[in-house]
């Protein structure tokens, strides 16, 4: 199990750099620092290397992932789901443009790391 999460350590560590790149060239510093730091505290940390670097795929891994994964977007302002007010009527608060950004910015550090594209068209929408 080790094993698992020095993986998973690894591949958060490069992700936030990726972010970092991106955000750098936004002049959003400090978040391309802070990005996805709650990756790293134990309640999202464990279920999120144990699901995907690990063999076990049971129903008690994927609720605790997707217990993580509602932990992560609820405490990290780069996702849109954490400004929704009411899922059932569809409110939402606005999401700052800094945060906007950030988002294009996770979304483009997979770029990097799997040659996918995310189109300026998008970006310039946001």
């Amino acid at each position: 199990m080790l094993s698992a999460y020095w993986r998973y350590f690894l591949y958060v560590t490069e992700h936030k750099l990726n972010v970092f790149i991106e955000c750098w060239h936004e002049g959003l510093y400090l978040q391309g620092i802070l990005h996805d730091l709650t990756k790293f505290c134990p309640h999202e940390f464990f279920p999120y290397a144990i699901k995907f670097y690990s063999d076990r795929k049971d129903e008690v891994t994927e609720l605790r992932w997707k217990k993580a994964w509602l932990h992560h977007q609820n405490h990290n302002k780069h996702h849109w789901e954490y400004w929704i007010v009411n899922r059932n009527t569809k409110e939402a608060l606005p999401m700052p443009q800094k945060y906007t950004i950030e988002m294009v910015c996770d979304w483009r550090s997979f770029t990097r790391k799997w040659g996918r594209r995310v189109k300026d068209s998008i970006w310039q929408k946001a």
